[in-house]
């Protein structure tokens, strides 16, 4: 017996939606719903993501809490934190020392701990011991200070004494659609304070070498010499961000040489890679219109650690490029002094690194191509500061923060604090402690990193200097 082609198409649609291989929204794929039935969908689809959303903001809200009240027990009786001392000789130190207390200043922050706490004051007290002489970082020849130490302790000041800023800075846009950057805030530093963030901040800018890069001191992981660094260099810049929020500022020179040698350091060539957007006509639970669609092509070119170095691009230091480009950008206006040249420029390097990450995607450890995976929860925190500083949700088709999100909180430990797992096999680096590997998963959750005025994503068709094709 003959069955007929439309009845035979619903007995194969039918049968492998009971074996799981297709959807209802699937199987009724080309049919068009009822006015009722699509509503009803679309409903309970917006029901269902409501309620994971809620469910996963009270997990984190949850993990955050016992990762601040972890954190805050490790403090030792002086002050500080376990940091890069750890195995030294008693009364010698590790000169990046401060800045590993001063990042655990900065997550206690954001995590709601304020000036007036006594370990949070401990903390600041042990980190200006060192500052000012007693541990022989100061700026008057008695010890070397770092642009890592000036960057975190100008990052942890800001956090701790202008919580909530960002809701006080406002950019405004007039009817005909011209925005106009905020004005510095009036922020509440007792005046020691102050004068401490601009003493550290002209060091940074003092510190910028000829080609727009910042180095950590000293070769990490026996890393060939050089002047500059990725990493350090998204320091310094995170660094002048924050202090320029209360007035203090850099020149428009510092920033057009940092946009330039974070520029000169992207690949120059990659695959060619799809750009993808949300649909603006999508609908929960609804096939069709798809959630993303493809809306040009562009190269996907990352960032390496160190400038001319042969080894392939991370995820971490394409993150770094990405988030350094998005602040350049974004200060250059302010400043108003982002001509279409360098928006162009600048805009396509953004363009070509997302692309690369989008390509290499994973949150489950640092995407590195042909090599060894390390800093993975670093570069986790690189990922939280590049989508919050162009300000988007996703990285190709991915939700960056919801993948983020719940990876660290299936990996953090029982008692509140993050460490990778021990049976790896992948390289170690003093830096990846449990206190840093901590601080790095709770600056995420936290979505710490102040959004940009307004949004540095780059325009993929049309605009200043961007091609139709995103290169």
């Amino acid at each position: 017996m003959r069955v007929p082609i439309p009845r035979m198409l619903l007995l194969v649609a039918w049968l492998l939606l009971l074996s799981g291989a297709l959807t209802p929204a699937q199987a009724d794929e080309g049919k068009k719903l009822e006015p009722a039935e699509r509503k009803a969908r679309i409903e309970a689809a917006k029901r269902k993501m409501a309620a994971a959303k809620a469910d996963f903001d009270d997990r984190v809200n949850k993990a955050i809490e016992r990762g601040g009240v972890w954190l805050a027990k490790q403090q030792r009786k002086d002050g500080s934190f376990p940091g890069f001392s750890e195995d030294l000789p008693k009364n010698t130190y590790n000169i990046m020392e401060p800045g590993v207390n001063a990042l655990v200043v900065l997550t206690l922050a954001h995590c709601g701990k304020t000036a007036k706490d006594k370990g949070v004051t401990k903390a600041i007290n042990f980190c200006r011991s060192h500052y000012s002489g007693k541990g022989g970082l100061d700026l008057k020849g008695k010890g070397r200070l770092t642009i890592y130490v000036a960057a975190t302790l100008v990052m942890a000041l800001d956090a701790l004494y202008n919580p909530g800023a960002e809701k006080e800075q406002v950019a405004k846009k007039d009817r005909y659609g011209n925005v106009t950057p905020p004005k510095p805030l009036k922020c509440k530093y007792p005046a020691s304070i102050r004068k401490w963030i601009e003493e550290m901040v002209k060091f940074i800018i003092k510190n910028q070498v000829t080609s727009g890069g910042w180095r950590y001191p000293g070769n990490p992981l026996g890393a060939p010499d050089g002047d500059t660094d990725l990493s350090n260099t998204q320091y310094a810049l995170l660094a002048l961000d924050a202090a320029a929020r209360c007035g203090i500022r850099a020149p428009a020179t510092t920033w057009q040489k940092a946009a330039d040698y974070v520029l000169a350091q992207q690949e120059k060539d990659g695959l060619d890679t799809p750009i993808w957007m949300e649909n603006e006509a999508w609908e929960p639970g609804i096939e069709k219109p798809p959630r993303f669609t493809e809306v040009g092509q562009t190269l996907a070119r990352g960032w390496t650690y160190l400038p001319g170095e042969t080894e392939l691009p991370t995820g971490s230091m394409t993150a770094a490029g990405v988030t350094c480009l998005a602040m350049c950008k974004e200060h250059l206006w302010i400043l108003k002094k982002l001509d279409a040249k360098t928006r162009g420029r600048i805009d396509r390097g953004l363009l070509g690194g997302l692309a690369w990450l989008s390509e290499n995607w994973s949150v489950a450890e640092n995407p590195t191509p042909g090599g060894a995976s390390m800093w993975h929860y670093y570069f986790l925190y690189g990922l939280e500061r590049a989508g919050l500083k162009v300000g988007t949700r996703w990285i190709g088709r991915h939700d960056w923060y919801r993948e983020g999100g719940e990876h660290l909180l299936g990996a953090q430990e029982k008692g509140g604090g993050w460490k990778e797992p021990d049976d790896t096999e992948r390289p170690v680096d003093a830096t990846e402690s449990v206190i840093t590997q901590t601080c790095f998963a709770l600056l995420f959750l936290k979505r710490s990193t102040r959004k940009p005025f307004i949004p540095m994503m780059p325009p993929v068709t049309g605009g200043a200097g961007a091609p139709k094709d995103g290169r």
